[in-house]
């Protein structure tokens, strides 16, 4: 998932480079990705019902990494936004499917370091793009190779964890009372829902522009930058996870989007230390984020019901990560790629106060709940 996700944004320069356009059609084609996601997460609440989730999820991970490795491939932008848009729709997919997976059999006391545990992973591919793209720096067509070397490293990856996995749900039927699609509308995850969904626009702008921010402003080269993203997200959820055990509120989120939104913006405003600060700072806080929401909601909902709450909040995340490259590359182009970035701390800063006002479940809502 870092791959598919995440990696766009440490190619878009060299891309941009070898196939030409300008920040917006890239924020488009960002934008793409997100369209997929949020159809992804739609398609999540109806296919979460399925007896043989773990095969649909790994139908997903094949087609989402078949998907990166043929982005390797093309030859004009048009043919990169429909594959962004096919990892998009595969991932969402794939996303809620694997943390339930793989977070089920754990004690709801104890997710919040499972799902740390689990997009920890995700770090490390973000740590490894970057790592990669330094190495190939010298060569025009390396983000090709890229490409082709995160499709074929990531269907190794989901073949090794179909296997582990395969028939986890072969017998367990379930009778599922559509709770998971009326949650928001009883405002139990309201605060949250408005926060995923800023936290969305905010961090997708951020995450698209930074690199080319760095670059433009300090000379840093972009890989090093997901380097430094990769590895101190690997720090942040080994932080955050245990936090929102602890609290089982919003504040953890709450603290990680402000961390965020400080971050980007030390990123925009300071000199080239303080720019290396602020990354550390985004890098810490973003991935435990989606980490952290899986966990509220799984302390909270049965196992059979989260995949379709995590697709359903995840709707809200998935609107978010299409409005956000849109505005990110239009200011981008207009105003340069630091507005861009603080634009996005902006949003960031609206979902660390809505996150803010989600709390823990009482004693009588939890009841409710079950």
């Amino acid at each position: 998932m870092g791959f598919s996700r995440l990696a766009y944004g440490v190619l878009v320069p060299s891309m941009r480079a070898s196939l030409g356009g300008g920040f917006a059609l890239y924020g488009a084609i960002g934008g793409a990705n997100m369209v997929g996601y949020l159809a992804g997460s739609l398609l999540t609440t109806r296919l979460a019902r399925r007896p043989d989730r773990s095969r649909v999820n790994a139908i997903a991970l094949a087609t989402m990494c078949a998907a990166m490795a043929a982005s390797g491939l093309v030859v004009e932008p048009i043919a990169l936004g429909i594959l962004r848009f096919v990892v998009g729709v595969a991932s969402g997919i794939a996303l809620a499917l694997t943390l339930a997976l793989a977070v089920e059999r754990i004690p709801p006391a104890r997710r919040g370091v499972a799902a740390a545990i689990v997009w920890g992973g995700g770090c490390a591919g973000i740590a490894l793009v970057g790592a990669a793209s330094g190495l190939a720096a010298t060569s025009s067509g390396a983000w090709r190779a890229e490409w082709f070397a995160m499709g074929a490293l990531g269907a190794v990856v989901a073949a090794i964890f179909a296997w582990l996995t395969g028939g986890a749900f072969a017998a367990s039927e379930h009778r599922d009372d559509g709770g998971a699609i009326g949650l928001f509308a009883r405002g139990r995850y309201r605060a949250l829902a408005i926060s995923y969904f800023f936290f969305g626009v905010g961090y997708i702008a951020v995450v698209t522009f930074l690199g080319a921010a760095l670059e433009h402003a300090h000379g840093m080269q972009v890989g090093a930058t997901w380097t430094v993203l990769g590895i101190a997200g690997i720090v942040g959820v080994a932080v955050w996870g245990p936090l929102v055990d602890r609290l089982r509120s919003g504040v953890p989120v709450a603290l990680a989007c402000a961390c965020c939104a400080f971050g980007a913006a030390l990123v925009t405003l300071g000199t080239p230390a303080a720019a290396l600060a602020g990354a550390v700072a985004i890098g810490v806080s973003f991935i435990g984020i989606p980490a952290m929401v899986g966990a509220l909601l799984q302390q909270r909902e049965p196992s059979q019901r989260y995949p379709r709450a995590f697709a359903s909040i995840t709707v809200m995340l998935g609107i978010g990560q299409i409005i956000g490259p849109l505005v990110g590359g239009e200011i981008a182009d207009r105003f340069g790629t630091a507005d861009a970035v603080i634009a996005g701390a902006s949003a960031l800063g609206v979902a660390a106060l809505s996150a803010a006002f989600y709390r823990r479940p009482t004693a009588e809502t939890a009841l409710a709940d079950s």
